[in-house]
């Protein structure tokens, strides 16, 4: 089912406290991110599951997640007062997806968000209730790109070993690339992005040359190949036309020598 998204700077009379209040185990939320890596300006999708522990049916009008960023009457969420989401007793329910972007200016580092929800218990007593806060971990933009890069990097060194380089230069320089990736784990276990980064791109610039090496090596080896097969064929075509001609000198008769030297029978 499908809702439409409200990006709200709303008051809802009941997340303001308004109406009776659940226990906290009454009802249970779940909240499964797609990406549990979430990064300024990025944007990551919370699936909504809830489960009525109460001991009577539970009717879902609005649904919202609160970041600790936001201004405290601030949601991400949906009203869903025109089709509500009726939960009965001890029934697991998906709610819905909510799409979050990130703040560019977001602080990184923990942060806490809690799930809000509204509704009626019962046949119509209006309810108000909060979730348990839950953390979320905003990292630095490079950890990003350095995670990018890291899988790039694994797979070329994967690849170049079913290649067998067979030039020096171009194995020397698969060597400087897996130095680079492992000196940019190193960095990565220590959160120094940056430096982490920075080597990924050299191993990658490794590999690229490395390439380039092996591919001009190849090519100069083949012309050598081909210029000492030109080579051989004319010098066997050489010893060949020479054999002939000395087996034809040798086969001339007496007269034809005489007569090849000018001179006649007397």
């Amino acid at each position: 089912m499908l809702y439409v998204f409200v990006s709200l700077c709303l008051v809802f009379s009941l997340l303001c406290g308004v109406g009776n209040a659940l226990e906290q185990n009454e009802l249970i939320v779940s909240v499964v991110l797609t990406s549990q890596d979430a990064y300024p300006g990025n944007n990551i999708i919370a699936s909504i599951y809830l489960k009525n522990n109460f001991t009577e049916i539970l009717t879902i009008q609005y649904v919202g997640i609160q970041f600790d960023w936001m201004a405290s009457d601030q949601f991400l969420g949906y009203d869903l007062t025109n089709n509500p989401i009726v939960i009965v007793p001890s029934e697991d329910q998906f709610v819905d997806s909510i799409n979050i972007i990130l703040p560019e200016t977001v602080e990184l580092g923990e942060h806490t968000y809690f799930v809000g929800i509204d509704g009626i218990q019962g046949l119509a007593d209006p309810f108000s209730w909060d979730s348990q806060a839950f953390i979320l971990l905003i990292q630095d933009p490079a950890k990003q790109e350095y995670d990018v890069l890291l899988t790039q990097v694994s797979g070329n060194i994967t690849a170049s070993e079913g290649k067998n380089y067979q030039s020096s230069k171009a194995q020397s320089l698969l060597g400087q690339a897996e130095d680079a990736y492992d000196q940019a784990l190193v960095y990565g276990t220590q959160n120094s992005w940056d430096e982490a980064v920075s080597l990924l791109n050299n191993a990658l610039t490794y590999f690229k040359q490395a390439n380039v090496e092996e591919q001009k090596y190849l090519a100069d080896k083949s012309s050598q190949e081909t210029l000492l097969l030109i080579v051989g064929v004319a010098v066997v075509a050489i010893v060949a036309i020479s054999v002939i001609i000395y087996f034809i000198k040798k086969n001339k008769t007496p007269k034809q020598q005489l007569s090849d030297s000018g001179q006649g029978e007397v």
